[in-house]
């Protein structure tokens, strides 16, 4: 321990000095976080020429320190007037630069002279270098057998899935090292590491309190791996005990103290960050891959105590109604709880908040589903989800879950408070005081979640509940006869056609026109639309239906295209006759003597003609920004599974994505930034957003989203069609609905050269009806939170855009004069649509984001038994046929004992011939062929 702790006394800001001649000290040059005897070059790469350096001549400005100093990036420009500085200033890091120091060396004691010291540096090759180290250190952990993945500067996962993705493949880390400079990442669990972190970070020194703690409890094994942070703490590297890994926490640790184990990692030893610092390991220790097993004191610390014996229990034991006032009002203070704790310790807290509610579910007195929920809600609250993402919080969550469902709740003081005792903040925290029971006797009142002939129907639930239907009579009556019959030819609701005609109609106006609410507030028309479902409940169909019209429009424009393609081809050979013009007047002017001619603009570049696009299915943000430069009031972006653009927005851009698809909402201006080309810069970013969402993937697009992207979607969940007879009661496309695609397709904004945009203003009367609208939304706003709350707030937006898109498809399918003012009707049909259809299916697709993994999977798997007409089966066949494989064996076996719990599954025993164990194998409750799936 004594070993590590004071090589953290060399912090970053030390500038190198040299005695010249008269002994005084001087700055020379320096490189980016150099120990002294390493050879420089081979930290910044061939570019840096070092010329007689007697490197044990140098001394650190502030320790003195010989041959243990460093230098740091913000040191390459030191306050000194003796320095000379080649080719550019110092307020910008230059590709190249060189520096000198002007003093005249010290003799050695032979007499000889050394020549000044010049450093040659190149900002390039020290990144490529800093690359190219970070990936042979991950190429060598992982010879070693360690699995890796990489991790972002700010210590953030590159991936999604990175404890399944961590891999010892040295294709696929040259990979993702080939596409981006990143941090080598140790996943704990996978490696069955332990990792105690000691932090420095200007609060509590968790260094010295650890070592402080290893003396009192006899000390630390030898050759302990230790590995010093940029921050000046130390990771030190223990193996899991046997037994249950042990997972994120601090247990009773000090504070600046913590534990990375089973779901959590740790960058890898060797690792540098963009700026020189890195992840040393200390010297002198065996590899992590050989590390110590860790000290029973130290599991004893972070294992959560068994509580082995119970107080007795009540003459009368709890009743539900009583138990459930109390865990209802340990539930509801568990956001003001959770916002209490410090940051260091909100993993712990969390965990414990987990397990302590997870002991009423076990009594009956709680839903699991609805610990979920509030936990998540939670940890979205005081940015623990936003900070350590959406796995790692399910990962602690579902970990107190499981273990405090195997410890239930006892009995409550026969006190007539008892639920305002639980309201009191830590009400179900403080039955510590307990009298004493055996342990037999509490295991007997565990609470299955179901038995067999009563199995647990919650699971099997896909949250969609009892929604209403579409109230058609929000259209125009001339539409309904098309929407039925395109309805029943689909083999769809007109609830599976109403959503994506509206997204559709909407788009093809975009921002040509807008809403004017008041002067100073206007929305664009575009809605983005998606329907949730089951695959195969009929969400393509649908939206085959209405896409196969908007692409008859997109073709019928073929020759209008081609006119304009030939109106631009003459405008670029226009303009280079004119700069070849313009050109040959400078130089005439330039031989007379004369000032040459200003550029005019007729002879300015003209861009590559680009076709205008009604609507794309799969299209970059490089590839959109040209389109919408073509056609700028907006495309429309059209796709079966919206979960392939939403889930993927931060795998590759780092965020830029998200930046570009919140604006693409609200049709403002937004500069598309392109890698070796120039910027495209857009007065008016539209792009509309029609699709469809499974479930599940709903769940996994917008899990821990926290700026809101999710509230931008009108939702709707219809039911699947009962079956119908194949019928010719629709064409397949309707003249109808070609014609009104096709004139809000052609609405006049200007022209090519000058788009501009126009605003539509709401009647006297209809302002009056969305002003009660909006009065309303005020006041029901302040009875919701979290998601549905958020959502609800862009509930006066949505109208509006509502609004306008039925008030101009009204006019597309009808004819006549182009509206100029959205009149009460249209707004009262919006309110209408919104409050008694689209807002409650809305907050059933919402109830789906913080789903838990367990909870999806549990239901893949009893759908699979369904589909498959299983009465028996094994661990292997789950894993391989029903999960594809997305878990290890002991996932799947933790599921198995959750349906076991359920009811729904249970241990047979097989009789076998000879000798060796029987199969694992079991049993499918009959009932599960009862239920409709």
């Amino acid at each position: 321990m004594e070993r590590f702790l004071p090589l953290a006394l060399h912090r970053e800001g030390h500038s190198m000095q040299s005695a010249n001649s008269r002994g005084r000290m001087q700055p020379i040059a320096v490189a980016p976080r150099v120990n002294c005897r390493s050879s420089l070059s081979a930290v910044v790469g061939t570019s840096t020429r070092v010329a007689n350096t007697a490197l044990s001549k140098r001394r650190c400005s502030r320790c003195r320190a010989g041959p243990k100093w460093r230098a740091s990036m913000k040191q390459w420009w030191p306050p000194a007037t003796n320095r000379r500085i080649s080719r550019r200033p110092p307020h910008r890091l230059p590709t190249t630069w060189t520096t000198t120091s002007r003093f005249k060396p010290p003799r050695r004691s032979g007499g000889i002279s050394l020549p000044p010291v010049t450093l040659f540096f190149h900002a390039e090759s020290f990144a490529m270098k800093t690359q190219q180290d970070n990936l042979s250190t991950a190429l060598a952990l992982a010879s070693a057998g360690i699995k890796i993945f990489p991790a972002g500067a700010d210590k953030r996962p590159l991936l999604k899935g990175w404890q399944e993705a961590a891999t010892c493949d040295a294709d696929q880390i040259n990979t993702w090292w080939d596409r981006s400079a990143a941090l080598p990442a140790i996943p704990c669990g996978q490696n069955g590491l332990l990792v105690v972190d000691c932090d420095r970070h200007g609060g509590p020194d968790g260094v010295e309190a650890f070592k402080k703690l290893a003396v009192a409890n006899g000390g630390l094994p030898r050759g302990l791996p230790v590995v010093l942070t940029p921050s000046g703490g130390a990771h030190l590297y223990f193996k899991q005990p046997n037994g249950e890994a042990l997972g994120n926490g601090r247990g009773t640790l000090p504070q600046a103290i913590d534990c990375r184990g089973n779901g959590g990692f740790v960058i890898a030893p060797g690792a540098r960050l963009p700026d020189g610092r890195g992840w040393k390991a200390v010297e002198g220790r065996v590899p992590i891959n050989k590390a110590p097993p860790l000290p029973r004191w130290i599991e004893a610390i972070l294992r959560p105590p068994q509580r082995e014996e119970a107080r007795e229990p009540n003459n009368n034991e709890t009743s539900d109604e009583r138990g459930r006032a109390y865990a209802v009002a340990a539930l509801k203070g568990v956001e003001t709880e959770l916002a209490a704790a410090p940051a260091g310790e909100r993993n712990e807290r969390l965990y414990k908040t987990a397990f302590r509610l997870a002991t009423m579910a076990a009594r009956g007195w709680l839903m699991e589903s609805e610990i979920l929920e509030a936990l998540v809600r939670a940890a979205e609250a005081n940015h623990y989800l936003r900070e350590h993402g959406h796995r790692a919080t399910m990962k602690t969550i579902e970990s107190g879950l499981r273990d405090g469902l195997d410890v239930p709740h006892d009995d409550l003081e026969d006190r007539d408070d008892g639920a305002a005792h639980a309201s009191s903040g830590n009400g179900a925290g403080q039955q510590q005081q307990q009298h004493e029971q055996p342990r037999q006797e509490r295991k007997q009142r565990q609470r299955e979640t179901g038995d067999w002939n009563d199995p647990d129907m919650s699971i099997l639930d896909d949250r969609r509940g009892e929604l209403p239907d579409l109230p058609i009579d929000v259209f125009p009556r001339s539409m309904h006869r098309w929407m039925r019959e395109a309805a029943s030819g689909a083999g769809v609701t007109v609830g599976h056609i109403a959503l994506p005609l509206i997204g559709i109609a909407s788009g093809l106006i975009g921002v040509a026109r807008r809403v004017q609410a008041t002067r100073s507030w206007q929305q664009p028309m575009t809605c983005w639309t998606c329907l949730v479902g089951l695959s195969g409940s009929g969400k393509t169909p649908s939206l085959d239906v209405v896409k196969r019209s908007l692409s008859v429009v997109e073709r019928s424009r073929q020759q209008d295209n081609a006119a304009r393609q030939l109106a631009h081809e003459t405008r670029i050979e226009r303009a280079k006759a004119a700069l070849k013009k313009w050109k040959d007047d400078v130089a005439a002017a330039v031989d007379a003597g004369q000032p040459p001619p200003v550029k005019p603009a007729e002879a300015a570049d003209v861009r590559p003609f680009v076709v205008p696009r009604l609507f794309v299915s799969d299209c970059t943000i490089e590839r959109l920004a040209p389109l919408l430069e073509a056609r700028p009031r907006g495309v429309t972006y059209v796709a079966d599974e919206l979960a392939r653009l939403f889930m993927n927005l931060e795998r590759y851009s780092g965020g830029s994505d998200r930046a570009f698809w919140l604006e693409a909402w609200d049709g403002n201006s937004f500069v598309v930034e392109r890698l070796g080309r120039p910027p495209v810069m857009l007065p008016h970013l539209l792009v509309g957003v029609v699709g469809g969402f499974q479930p599940d993937l709903l769940a996994r697009s917008f899990a821990g989203d926290s700026d809101g992207i999710y509230s931008r979607f009108l939702y709707a969940w219809p039911p699947e069609a009962p079956f119908r007879e194949p019928a010719d009661d629709a064409d397949e496309t309707d003249p109808e609905i070609v014609n009104a695609f096709g004139r809000l397709a052609s609405l006049q904004a200007g022209d090519d050269d000058a788009f501009a945009p126009r605003s539509v203003p709401l009647t006297a009367d209809a302002r009056r009806e969305f002003a009660a609208f909006a009065e309303f939304a005020h006041k029901e706003r302040q009875f919701l939170d979290g998601r549905e709350r958020e959502y609800w707030s862009k509930s006066s937006g949505h109208v509006l855009r509502l609004s306008g898109t039925l008030c101009f498809l009204e006019w597309a399918w009808s004819g006549g004069a182009e509206p100029v003012a959205i009149e009460a009707r249209h707004v009262g049909r919006a309110v209408h649509l919104w409050k008694g259809y689209l807002w409650p299916h809305g907050r059933a697709a919402l109830r789906l984001v913080g789903l838990s993994d367990k909870h999806s999977h549990s239901r893949a798997v009893l759908r699979w038994l369904h589909a498959s007409n299983k009465t028996t089966v094994s661990r292997e066949e789950v894993r391989r046929e029903a999960l594809s494989r997305r878990l290890d064996a002991g996932e799947v076996q933790a599921l198995l004992d959750l349906l076991v719990r359920a009811g729904w599954l249970r241990e047979v025993t097989l009789k076998v011939s000879g000798p060796g164990r029987p199969p694992r194998r079991w049993e499918v409750n009959p009932r599960l062929f009862e239920v409709p799936l």
